[in-house]
């Protein structure tokens, strides 16, 4: 494997598969959304769309854990148990919208798109994508427990084809932006007034 750095107008001086993968993929949205590069919000946007698929795993995998923790918490595993260990994933298909509300509402929360010094020697994509990442994990956990998200991904895992998902969908996603005390019109987000 060549491990010469590489250069491109998104990434300077990366030289692992992942970083190469992550440069071309932020190439290719800069090209597509024609974003300032260097601005915050689109750094940060490519950083959520580059570990969206790791990241919905990890979410499935948190609403089956707290889905035992709160109805099952001796263990057992019986037969419906097994198999939505098996199937938990099949929920992503529901989350993948969700995903993106949740990183939207990162990015509202966190709306100054000025790009601060690091002086730790990272790059601005590795320090936004160690701050969303620890946010999201947060985030997971609190809303895998919360019954009008964890049931619907569990309904949709166990059950056979032929399920309503958007309305599924739909479900957990007023969850969410209620959770948030957002709104999301037009594809703005509106924050209530208290």
């Amino acid at each position: 494997m060549n491990s010469e750095p590489i250069v491109t107008s998104s990434c300077i001086y990366l030289s692992e598969v992942a970083n190469r993968n992550f440069c071309i993929f932020a190439f290719e949205m800069l090209i597509e959304e024609k974003y300032f590069k260097q601005d915050k919000n689109y750094l940060l946007k490519s950083v959520q769309a580059f570990s969206k698929e790791s990241l919905l795993n990890e979410w499935t995998q948190q609403v089956f854990v707290s889905y035992n923790v709160q109805h099952n918490p001796m263990g057992l595993e019986d037969d419906f148990i097994l198999a939505l260990k098996k199937q938990i994933t099949r929920g992503k298909e529901l989350l993948e919208d969700n995903y993106d509300i949740l990183a939207a509402i990162y990015r509202f929360y966190h709306s100054d798109n000025q790009l601060g010094f690091n002086w730790d020697g990272r790059t601005h994509m590795e320090t936004y994508d160690e701050e969303w990442k620890s946010k999201y994990r947060t985030w997971i956990v609190t809303l895998s427990e919360i019954k009008e998200i964890q049931r619907p991904i569990v309904k949709y895992a166990t059950q056979e084809d032929g399920l309503n998902n958007e309305f599924l969908k739909i479900s957990i996603r007023k969850a969410i932006l209620s959770h948030f005390d957002v709104r999301l019109r037009s594809n703005t987000l509106y924050q209530l007034s208290a």
